[in-house]
C-alpha cells in the first residue's frame, strides 16, 4: 500500500529521495492544490558553456513543479507534451518557478510555469499537457 498523498508527504519525497531534485538543488517553496513554487540554486555544475543556466534545468524545474502539482490531484502521472519559450538568461544564483493548472481533466491536466531569474525577471514559461494513469492513489 502507499503512503497517503498529502502536501507533507510529497515534500518529504521531494527532500529527501527524489534524486534528480536534489541533484539539481530544488526545493519547494509553497505547494498548494492550484500552485506549486519551486526554487534552484544555479551554480557552476549548472550552466552552459555560455555561463547562464543551461536550458535543461530551467526545463526541469518547470517540468518537476507542473508534474507536482499534477501528483497533487492523487493520481500518478507522466509528462506527455510540453512547450518551452526562454525569454531572457538565467544566470548564478536562485531561479524561481511558480507552476498553476490550466485545465485538470479526467485523463489529461494542461499545466502553465513561468521561470524568474535571480533578478525576478521572467526568463521562460512553459505548458505542459500530463496523463493521469490508470488509478487514484489514495483509493483501493
Amino acid at each position: 500500500m502507499e503512503p497517503e498523498l498529502t502536501v507533507e508527504n510529497i515534500k518529504k519525497y521531494f527532500n529527501e529521495m527524489d534524486g534528480f531534485s536534489s541533484y539539481n538543488k530544488m526545493k519547494i517553496e509553497d505547494l498548494e492544490d492550484e500552485k506549486a513554487i519551486l526554487s534552484a540554486v544555479v551554480n557552476e555544475n549548472s550552466v552552459n558553456p555560455s555561463n547562464i543556466c543551461h536550458g535543461g534545468l530551467v526545463f526541469g524545474i518547470a517540468d518537476t513543479a507542473m508534474g507536482t502539482l499534477a501528483y497533487l490531484t492523487g493520481r500518478k502521472v507522466v509528462t506527455v507534451d510540453s512547450n518551452i519559450n526562454y525569454l531572457k538568461p538565467c544566470k548564478k544564483g536562485k531561479i524561481t518557478c511558480i507552476a498553476t493548472p490550466i485545465k485538470v481533466g479526467k485523463t489529461l491536466g494542461v499545466y502553465k510555469a513561468d521561470i524568474y531569474n535571480n533578478e525576478e525577471e521572467l526568463a521562460a514559461t512553459v505548458t505542459g499537457t500530463y496523463f493521469f494513469l490508470d488509478r487514484e492513489i489514495n483509493k483501493e
